[in-house]
Formats: C-alpha cells, structure tokens, sequence
C-alpha cells in the first residue's frame, strides 16, 4: 500500500523540478520580450519631457505646428539616434523668398514660436519686414514723409493687422475733430503714405475744416449749388503735394458754350469758390462788360436811352453784387420828404431820363420840383384841375400833354370853338384855370 505523505527526500525532489519550472518560464519570458517592436514615438509624446517648447508651439507655432509638428523637423532622438536640430533653409529657401535669404534667423524667430510676438525686443526691424513687404517699402520711397524715417516697430507692436498689434493714427496724432476715429483717417490718409491724400465723396466736409476752416465755413454759409450739391472731394479730388487735380477749372462745370457769362476769363477775381455768390465786383475794372454778360436787359435800357448814368461802370452803383445804392444817395430829391419808392415812380435806374409813370399815385409837388410855376399856378387855382394829379393829364411818358377835348369834347357851341381854337385865350390855360 503506497503511502500519500511528503518526506524529507520527496519535498527536495519537489522543490527542484519548481525550481527548474521557474528558470524555463524565465528564459521563455526573456525571449518572448525581445521579440516586441516598440511603439513609434508621437508629438504628444515630446511634452512629457519638453514641455515648454510644446507649450510655445501650441500657442505660437503657426505652420510649424499645423504643417510639420516637432517629429517634421526632429526626425531622432538619442540614445536611439542623434539629436537633430536642422537648418531653416532646409525649409525655407532663400531662391524663393528675400526674407529667407536672412541671416541669424533665431534673431526674431524662435523655431518653436515663429509668429513674432512683439517687436520692441528686436531692434531695427524695418529691412528685414521690407523683405517680405516690398511693395510698402515701394510706397514709402514714391512718397517720403516721416513715417518713412521710422522703423516698423514704433507703429506695429507685434506681427500682424489685428486690433492692438499696431499703433493706430490716433494713438500719436491728434485729431481733426473730438469725434473723428480711426476709419475716418483712413478716408484721406494710408498710414504708410500719409502726405498722398486720397479720399471719397464719402469722406465729411468737416474732415477737411480741420485744416481749411474759413473755406469750409464760407461753403456752409453761402456755398449756393456749391454746398448743396457738391462736395468738397468733387472739386479737390487731389491735394498737395500733387501737382494737378487740386484746384479744378470752373470751365470744368460751367461750359462756356451754355452762357456768355462763363466765357469770362479770371473767374475768381469776382467769384471766391466757396462763396460764389458773394461777387467782389471792385476786383475788376470796368467790371461792366462782365455784369453784362448775364444781365442782358440793363444793357439793352443804357443802349437805347442813353444817359450819364450809362456811362459809368456798374459798380458805381452797386458796390457789392445784389446791391444797390438808391437815388437819394447821390440826388437830391423833388422834396424833402421824398422816398426812394418816389423816384421808382417816375425814374427807372438804367434808363432814368425817361420817364413813364401811370395815371396816378405821383405828387403833384414831386413834379413841381421841376416845373415850379405850373405847380404854383395849380396850387393857387380853385377849379377841378387843382384836384387832379399832375400825371392825370401828363400821362404814361415824361412830357406828353393832352388837350382839352380829351377830357372836356366841345363844352361850347361850334361856332365859339370855329373862332376860338386855342382854350387857353380864354381859360388861362390849364394850370391857371378861368371859368
């Protein structure tokens, strides 16, 4: 019968065949490790032991990050390989691009961080940014002004055209106006050409009063058409320095083909631009062929009715244009308490030798200014006729008369009228009427 307990002898011949199990198991594990590929590394894989540099590609890595990622440039890594920290021509070739052929590029680029972060810390900037920008660099060389003397980085703080990485006009000018912001600069000014004004009918006339205030005030106030249908940039469509389109021609609106007056030459001896319907008319001597041109029917009247007021230059009498000087201020009137209105009555200013009044509403005493013993005579009389206006019987024109029929007929027999034609021989004429 065959005993189930363990002896001394039995364990030790159990212990060894565990011991022999254990170092077979081992040396099949010790094989099946070495033949396991190992795993490809990946760029997240890089963070856990350089951590900065990921952060700075993450935030800053532009291309480098979306296009290449850190195995794009280090292919090895030791012990495995070499470290490998490759030349940024191998990318960037300085054939394809100025800005590549650079030297000391770590100077402004971190490889981690390319985008340029702010530019204070670089130093001079402006060549190696005209590289990349030549057609800035192009526009500051036609036009030269201060902003050309200044290197990039005292306007553009960082890399870029969003809001807060460059300076705007504002921030060193002062503006035209409490209201005015940036997008108004940029109506007549670019900030790399700054004296080369450009604008649109959309740019404010209170834009331009900044620097024309007396012009731009003028046109508010009697700009006429001007104001109201034009502006300022319709006129101006360039400015200084530019040598033409600053100041139009007026013949570049009022066709000389359309009115005589436009034909004129020295439009602006009369006429200010900005006020044209303010006239100086002592600008120009003898002005009168000028106020001709437009006021036909004053000439026509001096032409046919010559006088001593034909002779004299228009500004004579109108001093400014619209104006006028009344009578009274260089005639003494029929009376002394004659009013212009009075004169108008009987004299028309272009042609005041001939006169023509209607059939009432002119003093008698008006006309006896002239005509003193009549008016006498008629003041004195105690008939009808002393009733009756001076210009009742002298109708219509200066010096008609009518006779006694046109009002009376034949008040006597035929007979009396065959042997007395004249009524004055026995009614003492009309201003002295006997009845």
């Amino acid at each position: 019968m065959t005993s189930d307990r363990i002896t001394p002898v039995k364990a030790k011949r159990h212990l060894a065949l565990f011991a022999a199990a254990c170092a077979v198991a081992a040396l099949l594990a010790t094989n099946a490790w070495c033949e396991v590929k190992p795993v490809p590394l990946t760029d997240a894989d890089c963070g856990k032991c350089h951590a900065e540099p990921v952060a700075q590609m993450d935030k800053d890595g532009g291309r480098h990050k979306t296009e290449m990622g850190c195995l794009g440039c280090h292919e090895n890594h030791p012990p495995m390989g070499e470290a490998v920290i490759p030349e940024c021509s191998d990318c960037h070739d300085g054939s394809e691009n100025p800005h590549f052929a650079l030297k000391d590029c770590s100077q402004c680029h971190s490889p981690h961080a390319p985008v340029i972060g702010d530019f204070d810390k670089l130093g001079e900037v402006k060549p190696a940014c005209l590289t990349c920008h030549p057609q800035i660099g192009k526009e500051m060389a036609e036009k030269p002004s201060k902003h050309a003397e200044q290197d990039c980085s005292e306007c553009h703080n960082q890399h870029g055209t969003a809001k807060g990485q460059f300076s705007t006009c504002l921030d060193c000018h002062e503006g035209h106006n409490d209201k005015m912001t940036y997008a108004n600069c940029k109506q007549c000014h670019n900030p790399h050409q700054p004296t080369a004004y450009e604008w649109d009918e959309k740019t404010p006339a209170n834009l331009c009063a900044a620097c024309h205030e007396e012009q731009v005030a003028q046109l508010n106030k009697n700009g006429a058409a001007h104001a109201s249908e034009l502006h300022c940039s319709e006129c101006h469509q360039q400015h200084p320095p530019a040598q033409q389109g600053v100041i139009p021609k007026c013949a570049d609106c009022h066709d000389p083909d359309e009115n005589a007056h436009f034909k004129v030459k020295n439009c602006s001896a009369c006429h200010n631009p900005h006020e044209p319907l303010e006239v100086h008319l002592d600008k120009v001597s003898p002005v009168k062929p000028v106020c001709l041109t437009c006021h036909e029917e004053p000439g026509r009247q001096m032409h046919e009715y010559p006088s001593a007021h034909a002779e004299m230059d228009c500004k004579e009498c109108h001093e400014e244009h619209g104006e006028h000087q009344e009578c009274l201020e260089c005639h003494d009137g029929h009376a002394k308490d004659m009013r212009y209105d009075d004169c108008l009555a009987c004299h028309r200013p272009h042609m005041p030798t001939h006169l023509q009044f209607g059939t009432s509403g002119i003093e008698s005493k008006l006309c006896g200014s002239c005509h003193g013993d009549q008016y006498k005579q008629l003041s004195a009389n105690n008939s009808k006729h002393a009733e009756v206006e001076c210009v009742f019987c002298h109708r219509r024109t200066h010096k008609v008369v009518l006779s006694c029929d046109n009002c009376h007929g034949q008040p006597h027999d035929p007979s009396i009228h065959e042997k007395f034609a004249e009524c004055s021989r026995c009614h003492k004429g009309p201003h002295n009427l006997r009845n």
